[in-house]
């Protein structure tokens, strides 16, 4: 008997090819915290930090109030439902048609298109079912990375907040990148 994909348990509109989305679970920032503290945070946010272990994180998470204007998702590999990432939107703006993006990478599974699979599933969602104009996101700019993924997805950089990120002792600018409906695949 040949092997048999797993089946993502989840809408069909948050199916990629390699990838699919879940809502995340207070379980799974237990099991994930790791994966943003060896991802440099300060660098991923020009706000003030709290200092979390990871079971305050996912007590943290379960106190939230859920809303359709903000979402997480775990990013799972098909091929071993295996959670690889973790991707949401927040910061809604119902008069713009906006939402700002973040993203977060295991570290041993980076540089293997799961996140740009990821970005790629969670935006046509957006788009096609949440009818938004524009998803944006914002790095720091040492942040390499980040920037060559969105630029790899054909995002377009809107701005610089001169100055933004307060990071290792030193003032950084902040890089604002985003996609719009009409460009989207």
């Amino acid at each position: 008997m040949a092997d048999k994909k797993p089946t993502p348990q989840t809408q069909p509109s948050l199916v990629g090819e390699k990838v699919y989305l879940r809502p995340i679970t207070a379980d799974d920032i237990l099991n994930t915290h790791h994966w943003f503290v060896l991802s440099e945070p300060q660098s991923q946010t020009c706000h003030p930090l709290a200092i979390m272990t990871a079971a305050e994180a996912s007590e943290a998470f379960k106190k939230k109030e859920r809303t359709p204007e903000e979402a997480a998702f775990m990013i799972v590999r098909i091929a071993d439902n295996m959670p690889v990432g973790r991707v949401r939107f927040f910061n809604w703006n119902n008069l713009n048609r906006s939402v700002e993006l973040g993203i977060v990478v295991d570290p041993d599974e980076r540089q293997k298109g799961y996140a740009k699979e990821g970005i790629k599933v969670l935006t046509r969602f957006l788009f096609k079912h949440r009818n938004l104009n524009k998803v944006h996101a914002q790095t720091s700019a040492p942040n390499t990375s980040a920037i060559k993924l969105l630029e790899s997805l054909g995002w377009k950089r809107d701005g610089v907040l001169r100055r933004h990120y307060f990071l290792n002792g030193e003032f950084q600018d902040g890089l604002i990148y985003s996609k719009l409906a009409f460009e989207a695949e």
